[in-house]
């Protein structure tokens, strides 16, 4: 085994163990407790070919993602767990970091490939994303993947070596999160050819363009053309016409509507989630200008990133998760920059980038330092959190909370230490050991957070202790809610907390059990029954009640089944 396979081998080993951080940690309303029971669906009721949720609505992703973690449950016995339903992206973020660290030291050299690593690892927006229940790590190891094997065939290697397993790897990414993946992967390739001054359209000439979408095709047709047949064509309606299309237009010309958001939402979240890196666009933009000047290896990751964020930035619906696939070329862009030796790069970017590298470390060291003040003032934290959104409040009062605990303490004294080693660095100009000191107190911080203060706020905020109780007392009768679906206490629950409309019409009423929150006060006054169970109070003061009622006032809807 060479020393380029043994470090990917040891960087993948170690973003596993970074990123598993918080794996365990319980499900929150219906992120992850929606797919996590699509799941449940094909390991216990064997729905391979169309799983369907709780509520019984058929999944509106493709299901690469939940036979991979259907499989993996299998494997375990049929365990379905949180552990379980977060693993495939686990995995698939760890490989993402691989890909990205050999990338990078292909087209730079061994020291810019550990370099893209770390800093990916550093951004928030990635490691928040990578032990999660959701298609989108997934989706966007396999889209970068295929995306990386493209470039060699754009420069001339049209080989069946690259385009044949390109096409194999896009098909499986249309298999995670439908067309999008050949969506993106050709508008980047068409802004990285305008960037060289190439017609994009020339690609149309080019056989193994053509081979590696049919190839896509023919990987996705083996899950679509059944599923099509099957729904009688409906699925094409739910996966096409609203979670993509429906997604990018706006709600007027028959989007959605959902998650409609400023134009400049997604990149001001992306510069937020992967500080301090960020702070490295603007010398990255310089060093990039012209760019007939530039490596085309850092051109065509270029092109990605703005693909991406280009895309997400002028559809309606924009979401986190949207910005995923920026984080990849982002790190191995910035690994580009800090790497350049001297003359290699403008001096307008060498001297941004050594002042960028004294802005990260000093911000880092001075918000270390602020969190240790804060620690030790309670009534500037109170202050502070009556002036934040409830989540935000939640996150700092953790953060303090926890601050003396020794893993917390630690992870915050290694973050103030690798920055003080990052300022030396700097003063000795050592650029890119500099950025290595202040990848290690990123890493440090997103540790806190992934690993320590996320986790508890989710054990805060989730009812999953509550659920398990709820079974055992009602003996896993029916259970039913005037709130609306429950994926969360439903996934716990083992089975749907139906809305009161699904309430079978019948003339006599037997007793039934409702779940209500605590503050709805008209229900109560409304109904006769008993408390038999209460939750603990939620970040919001407000618990969950479960009644056992003898009749309901409600006429039951028969439009619903």
């Amino acid at each position: 085994m060479n020393v380029r396979v043994m470090s990917l081998a040891v960087a993948g080993l170690l973003a596993l163990l970074f990123l598993s951080q918080g794996l365990t940690a319980p499900f929150e309303k219906d992120e992850e407790s929606r797919p996590a029971w699509i799941i449940v669906d094909i390991v216990h009721r064997g729905h391979w070919m169309l799983p369907d949720d709780v509520y019984g609505e058929v999944t509106r992703k493709p299901p690469l993602f939940y036979w991979l973690s259907a499989a993996l449950a299998e494997a375990r016995g049929g365990v379905t767990d949180e552990a379980g339903a977060r693993a495939v992206s686990l995995i698939a973020a760890a490989g993402l970091s691989m890909l990205v660290m050999g990338y990078a030291s292909a087209w730079l050299d061994g020291v810019a490939g550990w370099i893209a690593w770390m800093v990916l690892l550093s951004c928030y927006g990635f490691c928040s994303h990578a032990a999660y229940a959701r298609t989108d790590m997934l989706f966007t190891f396999l889209l970068f993947g295929a995306y990386c094997l493209l470039y060699p065939m754009l420069e001339g290697g049209a080989t069946g070596r690259y385009w044949l397993p390109a096409g194999l790897i896009m098909g499986l990414a249309i298999l995670t999160k439908g067309p999008l993946a050949a969506v993106l992967c050709g508008l980047a390739v068409a802004v990285y050819l305008l960037m060289v001054r190439r017609n994009p359209l020339s690609l149309a000439a080019q056989s193994w363009a053509w081979g590696t979408l049919v190839v896509a095709a023919i990987v996705a047709a083996a899950w679509y053309v059944p599923a099509l047949i099957e729904t009688h064509g409906a699925i094409a309606k739910v996966q096409f016409m609203q979670e993509n299309l429906g997604h990018f237009v706006p709600a007027k010309l028959g989007g959605t509507g959902e998650a409609s958001r400023p134009f400049y939402y997604l990149l001001v979240r992306f510069i937020g989630t992967s500080l301090p890196f960020s702070l490295y666009i603007p010398a990255l933009l310089v060093a990039s200008i012209p760019l007939r000047a530039s490596a085309r290896p850092q051109l065509y990751q270029l092109a990605f990133l703005i693909a991406v964020l280009g895309l997400f930035s002028i559809a309606s619906a924009k979401r986190d998760d949207y910005i995923l696939p920026a984080f990849a070329p982002f790190a191995i862009l910035v690994a580009a920059i800090i790497t350049a030796g001297a003359g290699k790069i403008p001096p307008a970017a060498e001297r941004l980038r050594r002042a960028v590298g004294l802005v990260a470390a000093a911000a880092m060291l001075i918000a270390t330092a602020g969190g240790l003040v804060l620690s030790r003032q309670p009534a500037l934290v109170g202050w502070l959190g009556a002036h934040m959104q409830s989540s935000d409040a939640a996150y700092l009062r953790l953060f303090v909370s926890g601050a003396r605990r020794p893993h917390e303490a630690a992870l915050i004294l290694a973050a103030a230490t690798a920055s003080i080693v990052a300022l030396v660095l700097w003063r000795r100009g050592r650029a890119a050991q500099t950025a290595i000191a202040i990848a290690l107190a990123g890493m440090a911080g997103v540790s806190l957070w992934i690993g320590i203060i996320r986790p508890n706020l989710a054990a805060r905020r989730a009812f999953k202790e509550f659920a398990i109780q709820m079974r055992a007392v009602t003996a896993g009768q029916p259970v039913y809610t005037p709130d609306g679906p429950d994926y969360e206490i439903s996934y716990y629950y083992g089975q749907p907390i139906r809305e009161l409309a699904w309430v079978s019409h019948t003339r006599r009423y037997q007793p039934r059990y409702v779940l209500i929150q605590d503050n709805w006060v008209k229900f109560r006054h409304s109904v006769e029954g008993s408390e038999v169970l209460a939750s603990r109070p939620a970040l919001d003061g407000h618990r969950m009640v479960l009644l056992k009622i003898g009749s309901i006032p409600f006429e039951p809807n028969h439009d619903k089944h």
